[in-house]
């Protein structure tokens, strides 16, 4: 039986989603070079398992919460020292609401089981992601980047392309930089949101009362222990 029990009170929501994010921003921080790599040929992006815990909240807590704990996320990496600054806070907190609304999406075309809700999910994702990241980038390199931030992103990009032996100029360094972008951004919402939902999944079967069986995705998707009433 589907559980009739209200949504997580808003304070708890908060209190979830700040710790959350503060959790995240401290992954993006401290974490070893070793567990978050650079994607090959762009080194300048890197596969942040941070990225888990902003999709876990939103999993466990709801949409809002997920933007709660990823614009903590982003706003520590802004003013940390060693952090990301504006300019690439921005983009993450960007590529994370856009993996966000893959999951609205994915919630919105009925209830499953693990396996075909895990997979509609990471579709969806991936193309929110893809679709949205590459529009994103597309102005932050054209002009964004700038204009807004100070940072001539587009310099910065045929400085590392250069690097490996990759000389390009105009339209074609514009696709290929977006191309590769897009491909980066594909990986790493299969990634953020296959593990987030094994996380979740083993948290809530072996824990299903963390927040009185009022869990977002145990509302909104068929699971193994969504049918538990708490």
């Amino acid at each position: 039986m589907r559980s009739t029990n209200p949504s997580i009170k808003p304070t708890v929501v908060i209190a979830g989603a700040a710790t959350f994010g503060a959790l995240a921003a401290l992954i993006s921080l401290l974490a070893p070079p070793v567990i978050q790599p650079s994607f090959p040929i762009l080194f300048y992006l890197k596969f942040d398992l941070a990225e888990i815990v902003d999709v876990t909240a939103f999993l466990i807590f709801g949409p809002i919460a997920g933007l709660v704990t990823a614009t903590v996320h982003a706003t520590i990496l802004t003013a940390a020292p060693g952090g990301a600054g504006p300019f690439g806070a921005s983009l993450k907190f960007l590529s994370v609401l856009s993996t966000y609304g893959g999951l609205i999406v994915a919630s919105r075309l009925g209830r499953h089981k693990l396996l075909k809700t895990g997979s509609i999910m990471t579709v969806s994702g991936v193309l929110t992601r893809v679709v949205i990241m590459t529009l994103v980038n597309y102005l932050y390199l054209i002009v964004l980047a700038q204009v807004v931030f100070g940072v001539n992103y587009s310099y910065f990009a045929q400085l590392t392309l250069s690097a490996v032996g990759i000389n390009l100029t105009g339209d074609g360094f514009v696709f290929y930089i977006l191309g590769l972008t897009a491909i980066f951004n594909a990986i790493h919402a299969v990634f953020s949101i296959v593990v987030s939902l094994v996380l979740v999944n083993a948290i809530l079967t072996r824990a299903p009362q963390l927040v009185a069986g009022r869990e977002w995705i145990r509302r909104t998707l068929t699971l193994p222990w969504a049918s538990k009433s708490p």
